[in-house]
């Protein structure tokens, strides 16, 4: 029988969380399956955010597993920022919500890598943004507008400081999108809004105090001329002062000759820890790892190095053991080291991925209870613009690419499920042309989100009567796409693209499943 441990909800509400044992299923690890059902529970409600479980001793008689299998399920809870484990006295396992930090951390590293320039984030950026202003514009009530212009008040007075003023900027910019209320566009924002600022930064923060109040002076100008915008409910001005504000911002970077540079993360990074340690004397551990991290973003640590043994790494950061392997468990959580018990040669290094920053994108939005339709609208915004890129860039190896698409697409219009996976695979395809970095990760969490909707899709629309027409007009959609994109006609891309977006929403407007969760549909 489940166990029902009674916990406090939200607000000190008294709420049974049901701990069940773990049902076999096919060849997975217990540990695995354990740690997929409490992560359910977690992001549907049933355990609720920051209540402390039960210890170690009844949750394993609770859920008929040994300490091993469940300690391993609490780890790769931990990894995806779902729970965190506190040590020692006093400690145990506490249900988190997962929010962008980490994930920020995550692709900013992966951008450093991939040698990202700030002009791939301004690209990228006007991908993302300017639609979630006009939604602002449209959408915001005077208890939002309130908010933001306490945030301008704040930038104002910040201006003096540079780590302070990039704080207070980015706070700014992320609340503009989050009031888009597009869960999804909000997120890939927020996955990118550090990164940028660690380059605006890099800009400001250094001794040349006159451009550092330029470029000061020209972001608090463009935050008050949008705030006029939405103000006045002019949702085209707002767009275009966003717009504005990105492009000019760019231009005063220029002036810094950084913009074509690849981007580095680290300088904010160590500040940040430094001002954490002086004000609130967190564990040693976090600035260690922020070490650590900086020196894999910076190329001194590449993957499969290994780390000097604990002992050596103590001395050189003068800490005692226990701390240092609390700093290598933060980045072992983070997925940037292999950690192997009694493994005397070091921990081993382990470089980013696109799917490992995609797949910790979707657990931020299914905590965020993010709908399919949700989704749906920030592709519709996002995608067509990330069209026109791609055909003023595609090559004539990448057009041939595309035509065997086309051929498999051809050859399923009538099969739906095998349909569907050739889709998918046609817009991996055609995103993989796209040239820069920072939308390339944009388009691999897209890419998750649909392959992690794919199997509810096809049952939900395989039989219907209507499904083989929708294949075939996608289908011949995308060979028009090919010839304008080999045209180079990005104008004629992105507006065919943008109708094979709509062709393809077209049955969820007429169902319920654009209503329902991704983290209902998502294994």
């Amino acid at each position: 029988m489940p166990r029902s441990v009674e916990q406090a909800g939200p607000n000190g509400a008294v709420r049974d969380a049901v701990l069940r044992p773990v049902a076999r299923r096919n060849t997975q690890k217990v540990s695995h399956l354990l740690a997929a059902d409490l992560r359910r529970q977690i992001l549907s409600g049933e355990l609720a955010t920051d209540q402390q479980l039960p210890p170690e001793a009844e949750l394993t008689t609770a859920l008929q597993i040994s300490r091993d299998t469940l300690r391993e399920a609490l780890r790769i809870l931990e990894s995806q920022q779902l729970v965190e484990i506190k040590r020692g006295r006093g400690g145990g396992v506490v249900v988190r919500r997962p929010g962008l930090e980490a994930v920020g951390r995550y692709v900013a590293l992966l951008l450093q890598l991939r040698g990202t320039t700030l002009a791939h984030l301004e690209e990228a950026r006007s991908v993302i943004e300017p639609p979630a202003a006009e939604e602002v514009a449209v959408r915001a009530g005077p208890d939002a507008l309130d908010s933001l212009v306490a945030l301008h008040d704040a930038e104002r007075a910040a201006a003096g400081d540079p780590l302070a003023f990039v704080t207070a900027m980015s706070a700014f910019d992320q609340a503009v999108i989050d009031l888009s209320g597009n869960r999804t566009l909000a997120v890939i924002a927020g996955v990118f809004r550090d990164i940028y600022a660690g380059q605006v930064y890099s800009s400001i923060g250094g001794n040349d105090a006159v451009s550092a109040e330029r470029i000061a002076r020209r972001v608090i100008v463009s935050h008050s001329a949008f705030l006029d915008a939405v103000r006045r409910r002019d949702a085209s001005l707002a767009q275009n002062t966003w717009s504005d504000y990105l492009f000019t911002t760019g231009r005063l970077l220029i002036s810094r000759n950084i913009r074509r540079r690849p981007i580095d993360i680290t300088p904010l990074w160590r500040a940040q820890a430094g001002q954490a340690v002086s004000e609130s004397m967190p564990r040693r551990a976090l600035v260690v790892a922020t070490e650590i991290r900086a020196r894999i973003a910076e190329g001194r640590l590449g993957e499969g190095d290994r780390l000097p043994p604990l002992a050596e790494l103590a001395d050189e950061f003068a800490i005692s053991r226990p701390t240092l392997r609390e700093a290598l468990r933060i980045l072992e959580m983070e997925y940037l080291l292999d950690l192997r018990t009694g493994d005397r040669a070091g921990a081993a290094v382990r470089t980013p991925s696109t799917r490992v920053a995609a797949q910790l994108s979707g657990i931020v939005l299914e905590a965020r209870r993010t709908t399919v339709a949700d989704c749906l609208r920030a592709i519709r915004l996002m995608e067509p613009a990330i069209i026109g890129l791609i055909a003023s860039r595609v090559t004539v190896r990448q057009i041939d690419a595309l035509h065997q698409a086309e051929a498999e697409l051809a050859a399923t219009t009538e099969d739906t499920a095998r349909f569907v996976t050739a889709w998918r695979e046609a817009e991996r395809i055609t995103f993989s042309a796209v040239k820069n970095p920072a939308l390339t990760v944009i388009a691999e969490i897209l890419h998750w989100i649909r392959l992690g909707l794919e199997p509810a899709i096809t049952a939900d629309v395989t039989g219907l009567p209507w499904v083989h027409k929708i294949n075939r007009k996608v289908k011949g959609l995308f060979m028009q796409f090919i010839s304008a994109a080999s045209e180079h006609d990005y104008a004629r891309a992105s507006q065919l693209w943008a109708q094979i977006v709509k062709v393809n929403e077209a049955w969820t407007e007429d169902s319920e499943f654009g209503k329902r969760l991704i983290v209902d549909l998502m294994d």
